[in-house]
């Protein structure tokens, strides 16, 4: 069974800049733009906030799969470029993501457990499975939100 759909509202402050809440949620509102100097570089934009989720939702697959397997680690770094480029139509897309994440074992006891969690937790992370499968995207534009 699927979980319920996720909601984020965005609202427009001025140009590119745009308030995003998380309605039924006790999470604060993030303000997000565009970097100079198309927008005011008030917040992160599109990019940045699709590397914080992919990093973030590897980051915390790892951690699950290490825990499960009752692996102790160092505390997780994750770094995470994000390569922007144009189509062969011009149009500016995100190319590529590139993600390095830093930990260890904390007992080389471990090891063996530690490495079996490597090769197998890309495949339970939710946001980076779907990104590199490419995700379909339904938009419609209307007066108000359905």
């Amino acid at each position: 069974m699927a979980d319920a759909p996720t909601r984020v509202e965005l609202s427009q402050i001025e140009r590119y800049r745009f308030e995003t809440t998380f309605p039924g949620t006790p999470f604060g509102a993030i303000v997000v733009d565009e970097p100079a100097p198309i927008g005011g570089d008030g917040g992160p934009n599109p990019g940045r906030m699709l590397a914080i989720a992919v990093g973030h939702c590897l980051g915390s697959t790892l951690y699950n799969s290490l825990e499960r397997a009752h692996v102790r680690a160092a505390p997780i770094r994750t770094r995470v470029e994000v390569e922007v480029g144009r189509n062969e139509r011009g149009r500016l897309r995100v190319r590529s993501l590139s993600v390095q994440i830093a930990t260890y074992p904390l007992d080389e006891a471990d090891r063996p457990r530690f490495d079996h969690c490597l090769e197998i937790f890309e495949d339970f992370c939710t946001v980076s499975g779907a990104v590199r499968a490419g995700i379909p995207i339904a938009t419609h534009v209307g007066p108000s939100l359905p």
